[in-house]
């Protein structure tokens, strides 16, 4: 199977409590993931050599220009993943800044250098 964008992304969901060991739907172990502050986005890695690596957005919409770090960096991944995941950015006192983010987001011309001075991550 291949994904191709816009592919509707996984959305956490608040629980007040975890459900029994054994029980979650199609696992017998329950899965955690710590909430960042930062952007629910997918990164597909290309599929043959020379295709773009392309990153959207929740609500589909394609950013990778945005985030030039993130697509170099999923070079190294295997050809055809789509890596389904919030990545967040670390500020120049490394403290998460969804602040910052946004700035990455909504840049234009400067995206490169942002990019160097502030690199994104996917923190997993």
């Amino acid at each position: 199977m291949v994904l191709r964008p816009p592919v509707e992304p996984m959305l956490a969901q608040a629980r007040d409590t975890l459900p029994p060991l054994g029980t979650a739907p199609g696992a017998g172990e329950v899965a955690v993931q710590p909430k960042f502050d930062g952007f629910r986005a997918l990164l597909f890695t290309p599929l043959r050599a020379g295709d773009p690596v392309l990153l959207q957005t929740r609500r589909g919409a394609l950013f990778q220009d945005r985030f030039s770090d993130l697509a170099a960096a999923a070079r190294n991944l295997p050809n055809g993943l789509v890596l389904d995941g919030e990545f967040a950015l670390f500020d120049r006192d490394r403290q998460l800044s969804f602040t910052a983010l946004q700035r990455r987001a909504t840049t234009g011309r400067n995206a490169r250098a942002l990019a160097a001075e502030m690199p994104a991550h996917f923190p997993y």
